[in-house]
């Protein structure tokens, strides 16, 4: 079976429900042809499809060249072109990566060329959609800040890194997040998946996986990782998707990852990242302090660095935890792992510090009762 027969059949549900479900949400753009699902042939279906630009006052990532920028509506990809989502998310890297190439292609072209390699299963991610369906539950991790600090040998010091990297500018040291290994060792005796999603551009995080290796083989290439996303993979999204009124809806203004690529119901996928305003879905986000090669290498606080030392061991138990629940209770891993994450947190301190609980008990009360976590801040 190819590799894309292989997503059909794993997302085969998913597009059916995509389909019908945005048939009753979303209007077709007055441009775009509802029933065409073979390109397009003019800008302004192109425009159609995409996000409208956020002024540049209000966009710190404005850059010169506007169709880098260009952001698609996700639901309107995956209901005209029939996609899955990961599909559709994976077509505006394709096409990002089309149009930042020399000599690049006119818009239209790049857009419909993406589109081919999506349905040819060109996944420029590397994600596994077996491994990920199979997972019992998926751990998206982000890179700098989270599992890694990059610096100059000026800032730190050369001697407490792990990796040198050389780069024009020069030599740029990494320093890994302790108990790398053994988080990821022990994420795959649980039985789930490793995601590595990054905010930062393709060709730096690339090479920085490369350089990295578990068990001696690069990260790049090592079955352990179940996906790698960059920048492109980054989304927004319009209020109006995915509901019937747009004055519920949940616009997205900031690039963000979406953790629907990877399970399209939120029920088995939770992110680790130091950065909320990357992130949308916070019932699903473990928010973590950031890891900065100059705080931990050279603190002489012993607390300080043993809480550096045990951020990433404590995540683990927070996975391990939640394994036990979700197989003792029979329910979703993301509701087992909800007391840990962002909104869950904030219910949590909430019965400790008003309602007379200690932490277990209010972690138990969460799981039991996990619509007493608000849906969103």
């Amino acid at each position: 079976m190819s590799r894309f027969s292989l997503l059909l059949l794993l997302t085969a549900p998913l597009l059916g429900c995509a389909a019908a479900s945005s048939a009753q949400r979303t209007e077709a753009p007055p441009t775009a042809t509802a029933t065409s699902t073979t390109g397009i042939t003019s800008r302004a279906e192109l425009d159609a499809l995409t996000i409208p630009a956020l002024p540049d006052w209000v966009d710190k990532y404005a850059g010169p060249n506007e169709e880098e920028r260009r952001f698609f509506n996700i639901s309107r990809l995956m209901e005209r072109f029939q996609l899955a989502r990961v599909q559709a998310v994976e077509l505006q890297n394709h096409y990002r990566d089309l149009i930042r190439s020399q000599p690049a292609p006119a818009p239209v072209d790049a857009f419909n060329t993406a589109l081919e390699r999506v349905r040819r299963g060109e996944l420029e991610s590397r994600l596994q959609p077996e491994a990920l369906g199979k997972a019992r539950f998926i751990a998206v991790f982000d890179l700098d800040e989270t599992l890694l600090s990059q610096y100059y040998p000026a800032q730190v010091g050369e001697a407490c890194h792990d990796l040198a990297i050389p780069r024009k500018e020069g030599v740029r040291y990494v320093k890994l997040v302790p108990g790398w290994q053994q988080a990821f060792e022990r994420i795959q005796a649980l039985g789930g998946a490793i995601v590595l999603f990054s905010a930062n551009v393709d060709a730096p995080t690339l090479e920085l996986l490369a350089n990295w290796k578990l068990g001696g083989v690069p990260l790049t290439e090592h079955p352990a990782i179940a996906g790698i996303l960059t920048n492109s993979y980054l989304v927004l999204q319009e209020k109006s998707e995915g509901v019937s009124d747009p004055k519920k809806g949940n616009p997205v203004r900031e690039p963000s990852k979406d953790l629907r690529v990877f399970d399209e119901t939120l029920r088995r996928v939770i992110i680790v990242d130091d950065n909320p305003t990357r992130l949308f879905q916070m019932r699903n986000a473990r928010i973590f302090k950031k890891f900065e090669a100059e705080s931990f290498c050279t603190t002489s606080d012993p607390a300080l660095r043993r809480a550096f030392e045990q951020a990433l061991p404590t995540v683990v138990q927070e996975l391990e935890d939640s394994v036990r629940d979700m197989d003792a209770r029979g329910v979703p891993f993301a509701e087992a792992y909800l007391p840990y994450t962002s909104l869950g947190q904030v219910t949590v301190q909430f019965l400790v510090d008003s309602g007379g609980f200690d932490r277990a008990r209010a972690i138990e009360y969460v799981r039991r009762n996990p619509k007493v976590v608000d849906p969103r801040y």
